[in-house]
């Protein structure tokens, strides 16, 4: 029977994820690509009840690793290597976790563990950028790019006391002001282990705030209308699906509807209720995009903050997300 061996290491966020503090200490066995893995949250130091002066950066307690949960401990010299790097409390609620203690299970005859550890590592972008995207979704912040000034993703202990890292450049995300909940977060490393992606109107409508929180305001209504269009004719292929209409007519018929306004017209028609009435879509979101898309026309901050509002009132009425 070929032996395996269970692999302390700590992983890297490419972004801090805000997490209640109820929360820290959370663990739960994940899958990162072909890897089974642990990943256990950090504790706070302090006592999360009171509420010390906060230091210059605005920080009341470092995090610290957490308690072990599964095969070896972390070994001293990563522990120093991450002393102060496993996150912060900024609130009575809010902490900022940046690492958390990982523990794979890797095959026998891997030496020094080069290979996977990279394999590890490039997945762990994809996994965690599912997550964000979950997490993203339910706080209702945009995304942003990882931090480019990570060194690694992964760092592993070997069976030598070697520690194996490695360092790939990704994009990824944006850190929330809003803590996410026990139930969110383990939704949300579930469906990363799945591979469970957003529905693609809710991961363009994430596009468009991203767009308007960078202020590239063109973008952020050419996608909050997309996101819209997309979100109608997903609703009106499962509203004719559920009619036994053939999906090669659906395909045909939606092809041949001109635009948002038809759409909403369709939708209005088979009883979809949108809560944007057409004529506030047409002026507010339909016609904002076509002079921006057409026109190259730079529309005002209020006309990106209305078109977005809209965008997501449809979307998510439409096709509404789980909360965790």
């Amino acid at each position: 029977m070929t032996s395996r061996h269970r692999y302390p290491g700590i992983a890297q966020f490419p972004r801090p994820v805000p997490v209640d503090v109820e929360v820290l200490g959370f663990a739960a066995e994940v899958a990162i690509g072909r890897h089974q893995v642990i990943v256990a949250l950090p504790v706070v130091q302090g006592d999360p009840s009171s509420t010390p002066p906060p230091d210059r950066y605005g920080r009341l307690d470092r995090l610290a690793a957490p308690p072990e949960v599964a095969g070896e401990a972390l070994p001293e010299a990563m522990m120093r290597d991450f002393t102060n790097a496993w996150g912060f409390r900024s609130a009575q609620r809010i902490c900022y976790v940046e690492a958390v203690a990982i523990a794979p299970v890797l095959g026998p005859g891997e030496d020094a563990l080069e290979k996977p550890v990279r394999d590890l590592g490039n997945d762990f972008f994809l996994w965690f950028r599912i997550l964000q995207e979950w997490a993203c979704v339910w706080s209702g912040e945009p995304m942003q790019d990882f931090d480019p000034y990570r060194p690694s993703a992964v760092h592993i202990m070997d069976e030598q006391g070697a520690i194996v890292s490695n360092g790939p450049r990704e994009r990824g995300v944006y850190v929330w002001p809003e803590p996410l909940n026990r139930a969110q977060f383990a939704g949300a490393l579930r469906r990363a282990s799945a591979g469970e992606l957003l529905p693609p109107e809710h991961r363009t409508l994430l596009d468009a705030v991203e767009a308007k929180v960078g202020g590239m305001f063109r973008k952020a209504v050419i996608d909050a209308a997309t996101a819209v269009e997309v979100a109608l004719a997903g609703h009106i292929t499962r509203e004719l699906i559920g009619k036994g209409v053939n999906t090669s007519v659906i395909d045909e018929a939606i092809k041949g509807v001109n635009g948002l306004m038809s759409l909403h017209s369709l939708c209005t028609e088979l009883g979809a209720n949108l809560r944007v009435s057409k004529n506030r879509l047409g002026a507010q979101l339909a016609n904002v995009r076509n002079r921006a898309a057409h026109a190259g026309e730079v529309p005002s901050w209020d006309e990106v903050q209305i078109a977005c509002e809209h965008a997501a009132t449809i979307v998510h009425g439409i096709t509404p997300l789980p909360e965790t």
